[in-house]
């Protein structure tokens, strides 16, 4: 169902005649009588009214709007000749929802704040609709060219200005401009549609926009700052039409968009992506997905969401062609299978949870740990932050085997959605399964843009700014988890971790037979060169049994200079002491550049296999 009602709009049958007038082709237009007017747009930027004609006939258009070649260039990034205009008519055929006819620069005449039109269109038989918005305004004097968004929401206060060719010279007062705009709006701006007088009798009005008869759920007219969530029960394989207008740009890809997801697998079978969608009239920026989606039996869920700005709320640039479907709207192919899919509220993100660690601040670092009494699917959550000058994570999360130190799942920026808000904002959601075991889950931010902090718009789930690990399905055992401490680690002979700067730590261990030990360390190394670093020796012999070279190290994560190592080895029966010496800069809460990911076993953990 729609969100917000239909706008009332205004039909007049009363007789006017054209019989002096022209078409813009110079055709005589015959008497004839109004069957829409839409009029009046100081409370309202979009006006519509919807007509049904029951065989082909010429109807005469009469609109008068406003349009400013240069407003257009400096309001958005396309130059499109309809987009010129800020104040304008169009018609689209009710059924396939396509424009049929559109009032531009070129069919207009007359000053930029009042062009008008006249013209004659034949349209075959069928539903229409037509539509008339005001969302806009501009000024031009010999110092300056100004244009300006009406928001009705402000009383007055525009929210953006365009400055043009020159710096302003004069005055201008936010009050005086928007007296101006809705004087217009009130008394000139707006379109009429009339029909021969024969005919005029026969044409039926609706309120538009008409409603697909197979509709199974619809949230349109959405503003701005929204979040829809629905739960989607497939009882059978099925194909349903998705429609859904929103906003995007190719080089940010979408800010107003929808998604279906998998419950169980978390897997995305549709969303709107720029590629996935087409243009959807007005400002470039609005988009539009018109197709076939099919379901298989399961569980889904189907999300819309949009920024804080250009919306039914208020239009910044020229609305899409179906301005009253900004939204998303699932309809049936098939009236059969009405009763395969049924639509409820979506369940709570928070399900089954194991361990959470969210709404995080700039230069933060948490870890916690959570143990698997046996094999389970978990679900893991994150929203973080991307940097888009090299498509690596800033803020980002991962997990361990406490055991092996192995990664098990990492929030990688190439296997990450758009999350919403500004296109660094990026979100992962996965299902793994994970066997019996230990685990730590780290979280890291960078210092700027995350929770409570935003350095540009922030994603549409601000309260998970972390991560978050559930239980997956509806099979998930809830005493199949427990916490977990890295205190508790099992089978640690020797740990030396969390070293400072200029330390040399140092620890013994026995064997009584020969054993085989797994090595983790993580220390700062460079040019083939350890600064930070450990090494075994055997007390017996002085002989050094093992040592962190460069040569056996990997990238440990944040500065290039922090180098990790996981090794197994085997050693006799016997005494051995284990080594940690770092040198006077950069080590455990002393960091002169980024941090390691696992910056709390800075330092040598020996670990029984």
């Amino acid at each position: 169902m729609n969100i917000l009602a239909a706008i009332p709009i205004l039909v007049v049958i009363s007789s006017s005649s054209f019989s002096e007038s022209k078409s813009k082709e110079g055709t005589p237009v015959p008497s004839s009588k109004e069957i829409v007017s839409l009029k009046d747009f100081t409370a309202e930027e979009v006006r519509s009214a919807g007509f049904a004609i029951e065989k082909e006939m010429t109807l005469h258009l009469s609109a008068v709007g406003g349009g400013e070649k240069s407003f257009w260039r400096e309001l958005v990034d396309d130059n499109e000749d309809s987009q010129r205009m800020y104040a304008y008519g169009w018609i689209i055929n009710a059924d396939t929802r396509e424009p049929v006819w559109e009032m531009s620069m070129e069919n207009t005449s007359g000053k930029s704040d009042h062009r008008t039109c006249e013209e004659n269109v034949m349209l075959k038989k069928g539903s229409y609709e037509v539509y008339f918005s005001a969302f806009a305004y501009a000024q031009r004097t010999p110092f300056s060219n100004i244009s300006t968004n009406i928001d009705r929401r402000k009383k007055g206060k525009r929210i953006n200005k365009w400055v043009g060719t020159f710096l302003r010279m004069i005055s201008d007062d936010d009050r005086e401009v928007y007296d101006e705009f809705m004087d217009r709006a009130k008394n000139e701006w707006g379109i009429t549609v009339s029909a021969p007088d024969e005919d005029a009798a026969s044409i039926r009005t609706f309120s538009a926009p008409l409603k697909n008869p197979g509709e199974l759920f619809s949230a349109t007219r959405v503003g701005d700052d929204a979040v829809i969530k629905k739960a989607l029960t497939v009882k059978n394989d099925v194909t349903i039409h998705v429609y859904s207008v929103g906003e995007g740009r190719k080089k940010d890809d979408m800010f107003d968009y929808g998604w279906i997801v998998n419950s169980a697998t978390r897997e995305r079978v549709w969303q709107m992506s720029y590629r996935s969608t087409r243009f959807a009239g007005g400002a470039a920026k609005n988009r539009v997905f018109n197709g076939d989606v099919t379901l298989a039996k399961g569980s889904y869920e189907l999300f819309f969401i949009t920024d804080a700005s250009h919306s039914n709320d208020d239009w910044n640039s020229a609305p899409p062609f179906d301005p009253y479907n900004y939204g998303v709207t699932l309809s049936l192919r098939d009236e059969n299978n009405r009763n395969a899919i049924k639509i409820s509220d979506a369940p709570d993100t928070d399900k089954n949870v194991i361990l959470k660690l969210v709404e995080l601040e700039d230069n933060d670092f948490k870890n916690e740990g959570f143990s698997l009494k046996k094999d389970t699917k978990v679900r893991v959550y994150a929203v973080g932050e991307m940097n888009n000058g090299n498509n690596e994570m800033a803020d980002y999360g991962w997990i361990v085997n406490a055991k092996t130190r192995e990664r098990v799942w990492t929030m990688e920026a190439r296997s990450t959605y758009h999350a919403g808000g500004a296109s660094k904002n990026r979100m992962a959601d996965d299902v793994v399964e994970l066997p019996k075991g230990d685990y730590l889950v780290y979280y890291q931010t960078d210092g700027s843009h995350s929770y409570d902090h935003w350095n540009d718009d922030p994603p549409y789930d601000q309260e998970h700014w972390g991560i978050t690990v559930m239980g997956a399905g509806d099979e998930f055992d809830t005493k199949s988890f427990s916490s977990f401490s890295e205190d508790r680690e099992q089978g640690v002979l020797v740990q030396l971790v969390r070293v400072g700067d200029d330390r040399h730590v140092r620890k013994q261990f026995s064997l009584e037979r020969p054993t085989t030990v797994r090595v983790y360390a993580v220390g700062e190394g460079r040019d083939d060169e350890m600064f930070d670093y450990g090494w075994i020796e055997n007390l017996a012999t002085g002989e050094r049994m093992w040592e962190m070279t460069y040569e056996k190290t990997t990238r440990a994560g944040g500065a290039r200079k922090n180098r990790m190592v996981s090794q197994t080895l085997h050693l006799d029966k016997g005494t051995y002491e284990v080594h940690f010496r770092t040198d006077g800069s950069h080590a455990f809460n002393d960091w002169n550049d980024d941090p390691p990911e696992d910056r709390t076993h800075w330092g040598i953990t020996i670990y029984k296999e």
